[in-house]
């Protein structure tokens, strides 16, 4: 019976919600309107502070299904490609928000995402993932931009 015993004392410490993380695999399209503020545009350099509001448009993970976004950072163009660093708030439909970092690095390859922070269900959540524009349709007005991004990575909760 003591086998018995310490065996199922592991299985129960091994098996329980705040001994393993539950990984979630994620893909979803986010279109999305933003504001562009242009900070300076010369021969040398194009850099300017975005400021971005998005809802998920198609999700394969049943929780960013109808999601919103909010996004603020800065981005230079650097032989035509961007380079650049920001944050976003997510919320998905339920009300729970995380938070996560966005980067297009200047050593080129994909743009990278890694979440950071969350609340209510999101809470603890960690992970990372990538992002690819679209497409992007022309300006309603000036210093704006509107498009479509798929955003795809994991992350673990608690």
């Amino acid at each position: 019976m003591k086998m018995h015993w310490s065996c199922m004392a592991l299985a129960i410490a091994f098996g329980s919600p705040a001994a393993l993380a539950r990984d979630v695999a994620y893909d979803f399209v986010v279109c999305s309107h933003a504001r562009l503020d242009l900070f300076e545009s010369s021969a040398d350099v194009v850099a300017f502070g975005a400021e971005e509001w998005g809802v998920v448009a198609s999700s394969t993970t049943k929780e960013w299904e109808n999601a919103t976004s909010h996004c603020m950072g800065f981005i230079r163009m650097a032989a035509g490609k961007p380079v650049g660093k920001g944050i976003c708030k997510w919320a998905n439909a339920g009300g729970d928000t995380a938070v996560g970092e966005w980067e297009y690095p200047a050593a080129g390859g994909e743009p990278s995402w890694t979440w950071v922070s969350g609340n209510g269900n999101l809470t603890g959540i960690r992970g990372t993932g990538a992002f690819r524009l679209l497409g992007n349709g022309r300006p309603a007005d000036a210093g704006t931009s509107q498009g479509c991004r798929r955003d795809w990575g994991t992350y673990a909760l608690p």
